[in-house]
Formats: structure tokens, sequence, C-alpha cells
């Protein structure tokens, strides 16, 4: 089993905070034993979610990285996280250096914050692992990136080709 706990990547200033988005489907296989008749999200998964966003969040600014979960510093859960439930997931780096980054993030559903985390983490260079790529999550931030700053430069050459050809 993959442990891919970011659907998308809703906004990020890579290397400094992220919001992401995770909906847990109803037949998430650990729902069936966490808790049998009342499902929830295990708080380790919440810990990973928050992990990952902060991750992903640092690397796409520092590509030849990967940052790996070192420590959590704290961790607070406030609420449940339900079948079904649509979390945003919140990373802002707080301190990073050439061996470590920290960071805190938090997890909301429907507005309330229901998890929070302060993550210490180490690095791995990239070129030590097999695969250099990123995930299937950060790719797609990127290519959305990309189509924006088309669309950016389309949209300011039709400008300068309509006030050149104005009378």
């Amino acid at each position: 089993m993959r442990w891919l706990l970011i659907d998308q990547i809703l906004d990020c200033e890579p290397g400094v905070k992220a919001k992401g988005v995770k909906t847990f489907s109803r037949s998430e296989e650990f729902f069936l034993d966490h808790f049998p008749g009342m499902p929830i999200v295990p708080g380790v998964l919440q810990i990973e979610m928050m992990a990952q966003m902060a991750g992903k969040c640092y690397a796409i600014a520092n590509p030849t990285v990967l940052p790996v979960l070192g420590t959590v510093k704290s961790a607070k859960f406030y609420g449940n996280i339900l079948p079904g439930d649509r979390c945003y997931i919140y990373a802002s780096i707080t301190k990073a250096s050439k061996t470590f980054l920290m960071a805190d993030c938090h997890v909301e559903v429907e507005g309330k914050k229901v998890s929070s985390a302060s993550i210490l983490f180490g690095f791995v260079m990239r070129n030590q692992l097999s695969s250099k790529d990123f995930d299937a999550v950060t790719e797609d931030w990127k290519k959305r990136q990309l189509q924006q700053i088309n669309l950016a430069q389309e949209s300011q050459q039709q400008v300068q080709i309509e006030v050149h050809n104005e009378p």
C-alpha cells in the first residue's frame, strides 16, 4: 500500500508555506479496524499527511533534497476525521538549514482545526534515490503553475498587440 496522503496542492509559496487537500474515501482499508463501528483517521496518518505537505513545500524550492520525517516535536488532536471528510492541510516552514528543516502544520475539516504538529525533518539527497522524480501530486502542481504563467504571458502579449494596433 502507498501512503499518498495529499490529493492536490492547492497553493504553495515554495520553501515557505503550502496548502493541500485530502479527501478520505469511505473505502479506505484502515477504517475497517480504526475503529469498528466508529471509523476515524488514525492520528499517525494525520501526522504523516502534515509531514508530506511540509516536505513537498520545501522540496519544490529545493529539488536536490527529499525531506524525511525525523522527529514529531509536538502533536495535538482536537477532533476526528471521518470517512468522506475533506481535509485541508497547511504547512509553514519555520526554520531551514543545510541539515534540517522545521515546520508547523495543521489540518482543518469544515473550517475547524482537527490536528496540528511541529515536525523536524532531515534530508536525503535525491541523487541517492533510485527515482529522481517528484511524486504525481507535486508534478501536477508544477504543471498548473506553468499553465498559469503561460496564460499570463499570452494575455500580456494580446494586450501588447491590441495597444500596438490602436489608431
